[in-house]
């Protein structure tokens, strides 16, 4: 009875695999979809005033139904796998695109008493708006360090636990003493006792924390305790370096 679902499982891997493999290729052609598209506006455009006078009317408005249908499944190709922050924004995008592509069509087929003007200028706005919201699902999920807020957690891509092991000193209690070698009765103080104000209004954005004790460098829970002489390591702007506690890059 699992067997469909093992099936489904697998095809959706392939998929992505797939979209991984070719990201580079598919964004190419995603923005080369999006020009076109941008060409197809503005001759629709151009063709406001002419198109309810044209005899192949009807023709004229399958071809651009069917074209602009065409590259807007192309546009989100290389963002379906990038998670649900690029693909919730590009949702948005691309009804505005559609919109922004057929109402000349749709107003110059039906008896609608708007005035041009105005309706060149809701087009307008709603193509402009859905180029800018793909724009954004794009950097989002190819270029996310771009929407940083200030002062986010720098996680270098790198931080693993084979290279920097985790630091398991959590206590509930009061300082306390260790012995470590030549590190004997060195008292232990809570880690948010090296971090600044600022640092520690910021701290729940972080699940751990860069920290050098005895030389060593260790991701440190923001709750546990460290050696007194421990210090925490900061980039060049002064912000904590460490791991963020959430993987949206809006936050």
């Amino acid at each position: 009875m699992r067997l469909p679902f093992t099936k489904m499982t697998i095809l959706q891997k392939s998929i992505c695999h797939w979209l991984s493999s070719n990201q580079f290729l598919l964004l190419a052609i995603s923005l080369l979809s999006v020009l076109l598209l941008l060409f197809v506006n503005v001759s629709v455009v151009e063709m406001f005033d002419s198109i309810s006078l044209t005899s192949d009317s009807s023709i004229i408005s399958e071809v651009v139904f069917i074209l602009t249908l065409v590259l807007i499944v192309i546009i989100p190709l290389p963002i379906v796998h990038k998670g649900i922050v690029p693909v919730a924004i590009a949702s948005i995008g691309i009804p505005l695109l559609y919109a922004g592509t057929v109402i000349p069509i749709t107003a110059s087929s039906s008896s609608i008493s708007t005035s041009t003007e105005e309706i060149l200028f809701i087009i307008e706005g709603y193509f402009l708006l859905g180029v800018s919201m793909i724009a954004f699902s794009i950097i989002s999920a190819y270029k996310p360090s771009l929407l940083y807020v200030k002062n986010r957690p720098k996680d270098t891509g790198v931080m693993s636990l084979e290279e920097y092991p985790l630091w398991d000193e959590i206590d509930e209690g009061a300082n306390h003493v260790v012995s470590v070698g030549r590190f004997d009765d060195e008292v232990n103080i809570p880690l948010k006792n090296l971090m600044n104000e600022i640092e520690t209004y910021l701290l729940w954005r972080y699940s751990y924390v860069l920290v050098a004790i005895h030389g060593i460098r260790y991701l440190a829970n923001p709750n546990s305790y460290v050696p007194y002489s421990s210090f925490i390591f900061r980039d060049e702007n002064g912000r904590m370096i460490g791991k963020g506690r959430f993987s949206s890059y809006l936050v």
